[in-house]
């Protein structure tokens, strides 16, 4: 996730949002930011974009807590840790309130903003030292809580009343303070205008270096409130103060500006600006009226004035030339452009049927000509294709026509024909030809893994039985694991290889990895993955303490059966195939010891084969030996020293496995009924009724 720009709570709101978890960000979060979010988990993201912007967070219940403001108590000590960065005191204050338990009175705080880092230290002497460089306020440690208290200092008075601070004269309001409190102006305000006003802020202000000359009452009411974070609203002629925040008032300074562009398109602007000059919060595109409107501080939108400017000044030198369509709409238009026109810039206009175009001299009148040779009543005819896509046909145009006789649309299905009656002529009967339909291959694929071990024996019996009538059952248990296949083992392999599969599997001595079937055109790759995907935290070694650490980053082991096929039709029914099998297996996790990643075998086989439709194509030696140890203990009597080996025995098992491929590629024919496992079993019983043979 990239942010260019962009408010931090904003940030913070659409990580939570995409991640699905909670992030609160407090009144000390605010400006702006720019990062780039890499692969990695929630909690590292935060740590390393949150310290870039001076800010703390902290998990609790599920929710992420961000701040700038880390205060951290130990009950059982009374020590407070606090971490704090360009905060102003009352907020400091509060936090450390909420975080001890305790009240913490304060006078007016000064607004100067402050850096505190204190560790494991008294409570009061964390409040002093955040009040230290401020002579003029006192801390008192007091039984059930603390007091920041403002007192006079030398050469500076306390803060003075309104009475002789406030003048009004031919109702106009001055006032001039180096220090004064909030509530003593409203009243001096409010008393002299005659009016009423109801107090909705919390707590008091001390405004100092206060100075402004014949405002009116609502202009100095204002400028007032301002200073002291608050705003005024007015219901029935009474005048209602509330508290707002910096940004609120902020928003009042923003500067609009309406900015009409001559010589480019409003749409192009967004993506010519340079990185970081402007963010979406501050402009708006006007498509109507090709204009944009800017909205922010004037430091803001000074700079983005002034790089439209110029601009627009560099496009007075470009060829931009506007066209009118008569019969076709733009979009129409662009879906006929032929490739050389495809690339050029076109921006669409209000009306469907205007354009604008931005190019060289010679690419815009070539542009003009091509769309006056479309845009004509009842020209063109379209030309649907069934089978084949027009960027095929192209690609291979027939001998009677050429290329300037066919306008690529944007449906891959339908192409426009501008040449003459016979040229259209000539060419459906060469469609009749080329517009068929693709040979598709059906592969049936069969996967045996068999295994042989060294403490097994391996048999099988064949001998001849009378088969009687109503014996459907014995040719059931016979052949009952091959009966739900979907490759027909009997027709392809025959009853021996047949039997002897279904016996083996009986016996445990195979198994059935894999039986699906797949259908692709001719030259298409197409593939088979049967596969166990293994996720697991990249380690890396502490060098100073030799333990094994993660670095965050996630990695994937995948291991399991690959196959791919790639066939395609060649003359007498015959089909070609490059067909890759791999065969991976992975051992052992040792990257929480060693750091490294479990290791993996892995059997690659790639051939190229040819064979008729229905001939099958097996592929072996893809082998694997295993060996097991089975160690076999008698409880308590094999703890006995020397003794226990007397009732310990020791089993090794030597296993041999070797995967087979079986594949039979058929040419897909639509009319071909397809054959069902009932009718599988039936042919299955008939043919050995007829024969009264049975195979055991």
């Amino acid at each position: 996730m990239e942010f260019v720009n962009q408010s931090i709570k904003d940030i913070l709101f659409t990580l939570a949002q995409t991640i699905g978890t909670s992030i609160i960000a407090d009144d000390t979060v605010e400006g702006q930011a720019s990062y780039h979010f890499s692969d990695t988990n929630l909690d590292i993201a935060l740590e390393h974009f949150l310290s870039h912007y001076d800010l703390y967070f902290w998990k609790k219940d599920g929710i992420y807590y961000v701040s700038k403001v880390m205060v951290k108590y130990n009950e059982n000590t009374g020590a407070l840790t606090l971490f704090a960065k360009d905060v102003e005191p009352r907020l400091i204050f509060e936090k450390i309130s909420k975080e001890i338990k305790s009240t913490i009175l304060f006078d007016a705080l000064p607004r100067e903003r402050l850096t505190v880092n204190a560790d494991g230290l008294p409570v009061g002497q964390v409040i002093e030292i955040v009040m230290h460089r401020f002579n003029d306020y006192e801390v008192e440690d007091l039984e059930d809580y603390y007091y920041v208290k403002k007192r006079p200092s030398e050469g500076r008075s306390s803060p003075r009343g309104a009475a002789d601070t406030i003048t009004e004269e031919n109702g106009l309001f001055s006032i001039s303070a180096d220090s004064i409190r909030l509530t003593d102006v409203l009243s001096k305000l409010f008393s002299e205008s005659g009016t009423e006003y109801s107090m909705m802020k919390r707590g008091d202000f001390v405004l100092e270096n206060i100075h402004f000359k014949d405002k009116s009452f609502d202009e100095l009411l204002r400028l007032v409130l301002e200073l002291s974070d608050g705003d005024f609203t007015v219901r029935n002629h009474i005048y209602y103060i509330f508290d707002v925040s910096k940004n609120e008032i902020m928003k009042k300074m923003d500067d609009i500006a309406f900015v009409k562009l001559n010589n480019i398109p409003v749409e192009l602007l967004p993506s010519l600006f340079p990185a970081g000059l402007a963010s979406s919060s501050i402009f708006k595109i006007d498509k109507d009226n090709n204009a944009i409107i800017l909205s922010g501080t004037y430091e803001e939108t000074t700079p983005v004035r002034e790089f439209i400017t110029k601009l627009e000044a560099e496009y007075e030198d470009k060829q931009v030339s506007k066209l009118d369509l008569s019969f076709l709409t733009v979009d129409e238009l662009l879906k006929l452009l032929p490739a050389r026109l495809q690339k050029l810039q076109v921006f669409r206009t209000g009306n469907q049927r205007t354009l604008i175009l931005e190019a060289t001299e010679e690419q815009i009148d070539d542009f003009i000509s091509f769309a006056h040779m479309m845009d004509i009543h009842g020209g063109g005819l379209a030309v649907p294709l069934k089978y084949i896509r027009a960027e095929d046909l192209l690609k291979n145009i027939p001998p009677s026509i050429s290329e300037n006789d066919i306008v690529k649309s944007a449906d891959p299905n339908l192409i426009f024909f501008k040449g003459s009656k016979e040229k259209l002529d000539l060419f459906l009967k060469d469609l009749e030809y080329i517009d068929k339909p693709i040979s598709q291959i059906r592969y049936e694929l069969l996967i045996v893994q068999y295994q042989e071990s060294k403490n097994k024996e391996f048999g099988i019996t064949i001998g001849n039985e009378i088969m009687q009538e109503g014996a459907q059952t014995s040719i059931l248990g016979t052949l009952g694991n091959l009966i739900n296949l979907n490759l027909d083992i009997v027709s392809t392999f025959g009853y021996l290889f047949a039997i002897d599969l279904n016996a083996k599997i009986s016996d445990s001595e195979a198994r059935i990895m894999a039986d699906t079937t797949l259908n692709g055109l001719t030259g298409e790759d197409i593939s088979f993955q049967n596969t166990n995907t293994y996720r697991y935290r990249d380690m890396e070694i502490d060098p100073d303490t030799g333990e094994a650490q993660s670095t965050g980053v996630t990695r994937e082991i995948t291991s399991g059966l690959i196959v791919s096929i790639n066939g395609w039709v060649s003359g007498d029914d015959m089909i070609t195939m490059d067909i890759k099998s791999t065969v991976s297996k992975r051992g052992a996790d040792v990257s929480s010891s060693t750091g490294n990643p479990p290791p993996t075998s892995e059997k690659v086989i790639s051939t190229h084969v040819r064979t008729p439709s229905g001939k099958p194509v097996i592929i072996s030696g893809l082998l694997q030996q295993e060996r097991d140890v089975i160690l076999q203990k008698t409880p308590f009597l094999s703890s006995i020293p020397l003794l226990g080996w007397l009732f310990t025995s020791e089993v090794e098992t030597s296993t041999n496995t070797e995967m087979i491929i079986y594949i039979v590629p058929y040419i897909e024919y639509p009319e071909r009924e397809r054959i069902t496992g009932d009718k599988i079993f039936k042919e299955y019983y008939e043919n050995f009724f007829q024969e009264k043979t049975v195979w055991n």
